[in-house]
């Protein structure tokens, strides 16, 4: 068989095309999973909009991976200045508008890592039985091309995202969070810039602010079966009745604070996708109490006073899952 340079040539597309289109192939769920991975363990340095109805911030993120430690500093451009600056151990915000400084403890926790990755979804598992993952049409974002990864809830319980996932790196250019009854995203985190060296440098992880003579505010937490011993006995033995379908139980802490001699109960619970807080906090004057639904962005939260403690379920869900929520959760001995 002769080989001649026009067959060679035809091979070589041929390979090619094969290549291209087993690295297309990829299904939803890979590429969400490839995302997760992409967005923790990577170095990248970018800036970032985060975008609510009526209102657009802008971020400077540093995000350095070195001897498989991850340090993360994100800096407000808009405003004061404030900034974040998580490790492994704790989470540091710095609000230079008041001069105070909030330490909370990371040790054991197993949600989401630090607030860019707040707004991603937390993939866990099997999505399929509470989301329909498929793709949509690709684009550019921040000049780079990307993929369409479309999370379409199977219920009313929970969100639906549309996530623009880099081809090259699999990091997230672009994420909307999707409401009920909207197209309309009800959040939406997107990259202006982004570069991803080969090395961060540590000074880019480190806050250039003098905190010194700023307040600073610490606060731990613990394994609840350790803490026990040292609870208020309302506070030992919370748990839900009924809850939404998928959701499971991931963490169950008590957090102190230097602020307050009394601690509260803290579960996160999630479907593979969405999370839900749940805290149990003493009750304080019957005045400062704010039952009922509230908003704070993105996230709905639902609070209720029950057994002289008050209950608040809070996550980036509909205001149906919340008040699902905070209703389910009964002391064990009053069942």
């Amino acid at each position: 068989m002769k080989v001649t340079v026009g067959s060679l040539r035809g091979a070589l597309v041929a390979t090619l095309l094969l290549l291209v289109s087993s690295a297309h192939a990829q299904t939803p769920q890979e590429w969400l999973l490839r995302m997760a991975e992409a967005v923790e363990f990577s170095n990248y340095t970018g800036t970032f909009l985060y975008m609510t109805p009526g209102n657009v911030e802008t971020f400077r993120v540093y995000h350095r991976v070195a001897d498989g430690k991850v340090v993360e500093r994100i800096v407000a451009l808009d405003g004061a200045g404030a900034e974040i600056i998580r490790t492994s151990r704790e989470l540091i915000c710095i609000f230079p508008s008041n001069r105070s400084v909030v330490v909370e403890s990371r040790v054991g926790r197993s949600a989401k890592g630090g607030p860019l990755q707040a707004g991603l979804p937390f993939i866990s598992g099997d999505l399929s039985a509470y989301y329909e993952l498929s793709l949509g049409e690709p684009e550019r974002v921040a000049g780079r091309q990307t993929e369409l990864i479309i999370v379409s809830p199977r219920d009313g319980y929970r969100y639906g995202y549309r996530l623009w996932v880099d081809r090259e790196s699999n990091m997230p250019l672009k994420s909307q969070l999707i409401g009920e009854e909207s197209s309309m995203p009800l959040e939406e985190i997107r990259f202006i810039q982004i570069d991803f060296p080969t090395e961060v440098a540590t000074a880019d992880v480190e806050t250039s602010l003098d905190t010194r003579n700023f307040t600073w505010v610490r606060q731990s937490e613990r394994p609840r079966a350790s803490a026990t011993a040292t609870m208020p006995p309302e506070l030992r033995r919370w748990v839900p009745t009924e809850l939404p379908g998928g959701f499971m139980l991931t963490s169950d802490t008590v957090e102190y604070t230097d602020m307050s001699a009394a601690p509260r109960v803290h579960h996160v619970y999630s479907d593979g996708l969405a999370t839900v807080s749940v805290f149990i906090d003493a009750a304080v004057a019957a005045s400062e109490q704010a039952e009922g639904l509230s908003m704070m962005g993105a996230a709905n939260a639902y609070s209720l006073l029950r057994e002289g403690m008050l209950v608040t379920a809070m996550g980036e869900v509909p205001p149906l899952t919340v008040e699902q929520f905070a209703a389910a959760m009964q002391l064990s001995g009053s069942l």
